[in-house]
């Protein structure tokens, strides 16, 4: 059975993973595998404080990235592919429905990303309720933020520094739920 110190453990070097996703090449492997291990450490806590709604958000929210990536990415090759082969006397008109596939692509992985992150973070916040973990909180509303932000260019660094804290907050969980009560102050 899994323990909470296997998703702090998970969890923590999933998040330290996923921001090496920059480095060229192999960056997107570490990504992948990073992502495995966070959703693997949701998975944990989730099964652990006995509320599959955490774990279920989380990989719907995963799934909705997912799909506005593969939307964009294979909608924009496509759309400028259409211009370089599109017919002369209609030059004018393949550049606009290009140009319109391009933007409704990007709105629709807008809306996947705001979506997921709307999902993650209702889930940080739970888990930060049932752990006493405050930092998953601010780890979910960066990721909010972020993915609305994103739009601007901003949300790139909104979502970096939520990556880190995500790091942090896994690392901070404690190594056994229910965590113990603080000790009584003095009197």
């Amino acid at each position: 059975m899994a323990t909470m110190r296997d998703a702090k453990i998970l969890g923590g070097i999933g998040a330290i993973l996923s921001l090496l996703s920059l480095i060229p090449r192999v960056g997107v492997v570490f990504s992948i595998v990073g992502l495995v291990l966070v959703l693997i450490a949701v998975k944990y806590i989730s099964d652990i404080v006995r509320e599959p709604k955490i774990f279920k958000d989380v990989l719907i929210a995963v799934i909705a990235q997912i799909i506005g990536t593969v939307v964009f990415s294979l909608v924009v090759p496509i759309a400028l592919l259409g211009i370089l082969v599109g017919v002369p006397r209609f030059r004018h008109f393949t550049v606009s429905l290009t140009l319109g596939g391009i933007i409704v692509a990007f709105i629709v992985m807008l809306a996947c990303f705001i979506m997921g992150a709307l999902l993650i973070k209702r889930s940080y916040y739970r888990i930060a309720e049932l752990t006493g973990v405050n930092l998953f909180r601010t780890t979910g509303l960066l990721y909010l933020i972020g993915a609305i932000l994103v739009v601007v260019l901003i949300g790139a660094i909104v979502l970096f520094v939520a990556k880190i804290l995500e790091a942090v907050s896994f690392f901070s969980l404690p190594e056994t739920y229910p965590p113990r009560p603080p000790p009584p102050p003095p009197t």
